[in-house]
């Protein structure tokens, strides 16, 4: 292993055991993104500093850092620096105004992606016959960094394109955050006299909460519950009372099981090779 590849991997590790760390410590959203903005800001700039004593072997490695790496952490900044801007412009008011706002916010990246619809489409398509031209240093027109982030318009550290992915994928988290913050509106608050007559927790969840988190999400878009009917909300309070556990931010954890690399849905296929093991077994295969 080169020495970026472990040193910018070393990076994430940490950009995500802190964000895990400060989403347990803190509840509030306004404050904790404040949190996570300063620390991805200072890994931010470490990372600016160490490519700019660097010296890419080659063109490949190249890529693959303007490609990849550089927009995994960028994303996050975006991503947080977004959801610090609508919390602090979030609007008082009725369930209306609440609701044509975050409508609003939801259009701006509908517009983001119409106006980057071509390249959308090559990295969505995992293309690369285009990628000396996107992601080398020195070869997009100085034009794109007008649309960059504040942290991403040096030429030396950018080469626009990079920040057009962190932005693509920035609003696939936010698209997430927005459309959750949608469904809290259009549904009714779990009454008191509901909450105390939810069933009494009689087991308790000992693996880890992504794993359940990960079963809760595959059983609700299955539909197994009501005939499809039953909200996220209320199927995530019902288990959570069940086994005894409290899962926190559920949907933010559903981002960071969707943006794993490889495999996405470990638990479930764990559960899967464990019943077939159980089946063979009793099959004396």
């Amino acid at each position: 292993m080169n020495h970026m590849i472990k040193y910018t991997q070393n990076l994430l590790g940490k950009i995500g055991t802190e964000i895990q760390i400060i989403d347990l410590e803190m509840e509030d959203v306004f404050n904790k993104s404040i949190k996570i903005i300063t620390m991805l800001e200072s890994y931010f700039n470490e990372l600016k500093v160490f490519i700019s004593e660097y010296s890419f072997k080659n063109d490949t490695e190249e890529i693959q850092f303007f490609k990849e790496t550089k927009p995994q952490i960028l994303s996050k900044l975006i991503y947080y620096s977004s959801i610090y801007k609508f919390e602090m412009n979030r609007p008082t008011g009725s369930d209306i105004v609440q609701k044509a706002f975050t409508l609003k916010q939801l259009d701006v990246l509908k517009e983001f992606f119409d106006n980057n619809n071509d390249f959308y489409k090559y990295y969505r398509a995992r293309r690369t016959d285009l990628d000396n031209h996107y992601f080398l240093l020195g070869k997009a027109d100085v034009q794109l960094y007008v649309d960059c982030f504040q942290f991403e318009r040096d030429p030396k550290f950018s080469t626009g394109f990079d920040c057009k992915i962190a932005r693509i994928l920035a609003n696939d988290m936010l698209s997430i955050y927005l459309n959750s913050e949608l469904t809290k509106i259009d549904q009714p608050a779990i009454t008191h006299f509901e909450e105390t007559n939810i069933l009494k927790a009689k087991q308790t969840w000992t693996d880890s909460k992504v794993a359940l988190i990960e079963l809760i999400y595959a059983i609700h878009t299955s539909g197994s519950i009501n005939n499809g009917k039953s909200d996220l909300k209320r199927l995530t309070l019902y288990i959570e009372r069940i086994f005894n556990i409290d899962l926190g931010d559920v949907y933010r954890t559903f981002i960071e099981i969707r943006g794993r690399k490889g495999n996405r849905v470990k638990y479930l296929d764990e559960l899967r090779k464990n019943l077939i093991a159980l089946m063979d077994k009793a099959d004396n295969l």
